[in-house]
């Protein structure tokens, strides 16, 4: 049979329900509806069937039970070619359910500003259930759960009735809906139960939001996803080619950094590294004293802005190959020139888009799963150990190269300049050898060292990293400190004459 025999609709979006509706009874499907969206149906003329109608069951509890009902779930469970099945129907008096169409209580929007009774409430059962059994008997009943199926659905039972893959991947994608919406539901509840230790469960939901260009090399395939209940949707103002996976790596790397800073600020970002960030009274500077930074690594490298993105700048992009850009608005007056770079992407994208959805920051490696978090409470005042205190503009340049280093990739050194990033040596297995890099790089760039600042993302082992340094001209350091050697190296800026500034607390990021 093409069209259903009934079709049974309960739903908390009742967008395009009505014209959903009036297709399937002119084909003469019956409809039944629970509680509002049976109102809603009746208020427009369409033909309708009450659910307590059918079961002869009025709905119970103020409505937390009105689905729940064997003359429900047989007629959607019932198996079309098992006699047995059909034969218990017929005693009850019930014909089969070939369609069921649910929308579930919008948890993941209203919850989290709800007290925990408010949050409960919103908890979608009888939805669930109507969807899992239909997705179950997919051989028999299309289950839908989005009102954007709407336009398919009836395409497909105009065209003669869908063809069992649509009905498999109907199911998938309807059971895939269910696990995230339970899995937004632990995740609430587990955040209000936080305490200081992690979690004996973190459940996690991902739902697809697009298919990415290519992951991290050019024959794997990739998508683009976003935990269940957070906002996480991809401005892309202008697609010259598809987003890969490499380029939302690099995006959100040089978004985070360039919304550390208040002031206008550009940040380049280069396989996940920065190699450019710059604050200046506007953008434009900030971006052509970012560029100065490393231009060399900066081609093909992905850029951010913590400022509208305007005409200047974009004209000023015109010369650089640049992968991507992003900034938190993109104005009408900067579009013709960013356009006019045929394979660019720019993406409208600030702080709320990058921040994390939770307290705990998750990696997935293999088999397992990584939790931390930062810990709550004001951080220790950074100390001066050395004989010598920073200047006022030294200090400025240590409080901005410690905001670069921590994004870096440990082992990390950053020299900087006041707000302005020299270089930057990373990912090295040894301390000495991040400073050496960053030192090689600042050469390279031809940038004059002698008086400037570096930041080390963890202490130093051994007095032989600012050694280095203090030979290269730089009069001031901060790190961490905690090393056994931490007199030895103290000892050493002393005899160069550094300052020399312990936070007490390390930004590896491995």
């Amino acid at each position: 049979m093409s069209w259903p025999r009934a079709a049974l609709l309960s739903l908390s979006d009742k967008s395009g329900v009505i014209e959903f509706a009036r297709a399937l009874t002119s084909h003469g499907t019956r409809v039944l509806a629970s509680g509002g969206t049976a109102t809603h149906l009746e208020n427009a003329g369409v033909p309708v069937t009450r659910v307590e109608e059918w079961t002869k069951s009025p709905e119970m509890l103020g409505g937390r039970v009105k689905t729940l009902h064997p003359h429900v779930h047989a007629p959607i469970l019932a198996r079309r070619d098992e006699p047995g099945d059909l034969e218990a129907l017929a005693e009850r008096g019930v014909e089969p359910i070939d369609l069921v169409a649910v929308t579930l209580y919008p948890f993941e929007e209203r919850a989290p500003g709800l007290d925990e009774a408010g949050a409960v409430e919103e908890i979608d059962i009888g939805g669930v259930a109507l969807l899992r059994a239909a997705a179950k008997n997919f051989a028999d009943v299309i289950a839908v759960h989005d009102v954007r199926q709407y336009e398919e659905v009836l395409r497909a039972l105009e065209s003669g009735g869908p063809t069992r893959e649509q009905r498999r991947r109907w199911a998938l994608e309807t059971f895939a809906r269910t696990a995230a919406y339970d899995a937004a539901i632990g995740a609430e509840l587990a955040r209000r139960a936080e305490g200081p230790e992690p979690p004996a469960v973190h459940v996690i939901g991902l739902e697809r939001v697009r298919a990415l260009r290519y992951g991290e090399n050019p024959h794997q395939m990739a998508a683009l996803y976003r935990r269940s209940g957070a906002p996480a949707d991809l401005h892309a103002e202008h697609e010259g080619k598809g987003l890969s996976f490499n380029n939302l790596a690099d995006l959100h790397a040089a978004v985070s950094l360039v919304c550390a800073f208040e002031e206008p600020a550009c940040v380049i970002v280069k396989h996940g590294e920065p190699c450019g960030v710059a604050v200046a009274e506007n953008p434009l500077e900030a971006y052509r004293a970012a560029l100065r930074s490393d231009e060399l690594s900066a081609f093909g490298g992905v850029l951010a802005f913590n400022r509208p993105l305007g005409r200047e700048v974009a004209e000023a992009l015109s010369g650089q190959f640049v992968e991507c850009v992003a900034a938190p608005e993109i104005e009408r007056a900067g579009e013709p020139a960013l356009a006019a770079k045929k394979n660019l992407r720019v993406v409208r994208m600030g702080p709320a888009d990058v921040a994390a959805p939770g307290e705990w920051d998750v990696r997935l490696i293999g088999p397992w799963g990584l939790l931390q978090r930062e810990e709550a409470g004001p951080v220790a005042e950074w100390r001066c150990v050395t004989r010598r205190a920073p200047s006022a503009e030294e200090l400025r340049s240590l409080r901005f190269a410690w905001r670069v280093v921590a994004a870096a990739r440990s082992n990390a050194a950053v020299i900087a300049r006041g707000s302005w990033l020299l270089a930057l040596g990373s990912g090295q297995t040894s301390r000495v050898d991040a400073v050496e890099v960053a030192l090689m790089k600042a050469g390279r760039a031809s940038h004059d060292v002698k008086g400037a600042a570096l930041a080390s993302d963890g202490f130093f082992p051994f007095a032989d990293g600012v050694e280095r340094a203090a030979r290269a001209g730089i009069q001031a350091v901060v790190q961490p400190g905690g090393s056994v050697r931490d007199p030895e190296v103290i000892a050493a800026c002393d005899a160069h004459d550094m300052a020399m500034l312990l936070t007490d607390r390390r930004v590896f990021r491995h």
